[in-house]
């Protein structure tokens, strides 16, 4: 695979990152939920030396929470990238739903925080839960 590419909605944000990725993961937990608006949302998780923000750095503002935060661009609001200081400290979270090109090659892995998953969601069968 070649370097994995992102733009926010506006395209005023870019990064990319340097394959492999350490996981990709579709998360259920509450923040991810609320933040997102969605059932649940993938990411693609990289070591922080294979990321590098390559345009549009003044655009980006981050919430914090605790020890992770959430970066995301000024004007159109997209979530650019994560950081989880408690499970993936060294890594950035990257939303495979933004990520250009092909991305057979991170077909998501695992499901994690299924107990904060909503009760309409199901899981099939086969496909890896973590706690």
């Amino acid at each position: 695979m070649t370097d994995i590419k992102e733009a926010c909605h506006c395209k005023n944000v870019r990064w990319s990152a340097v394959p492999p990725a350490v996981s990709s993961i579709r998360c259920h937990c509450g923040n991810c939920r609320q933040l997102s608006g969605a059932d649940y949302s993938t990411y693609v998780v990289v070591p922080e030396e294979a990321f590098q923000v390559i345009q549009g750095q003044a655009f980006l503002s981050q919430y914090q929470d605790g020890i992770s935060s959430r970066s995301f661009c000024q004007k159109c609001g997209t979530t650019v990238f994560l950081n989880n200081g408690k499970h993936f400290p060294g890594h950035v979270v990257l939303p495979l739903g933004i990520i250009e090109g092909d991305t057979d090659a991170l077909t998501p892995q695992a499901h994690v925080y299924v107990t904060d998953k909503a009760e309409w969601v199901d899981i099939p069968e086969g496909e890896t839960v973590l706690s």
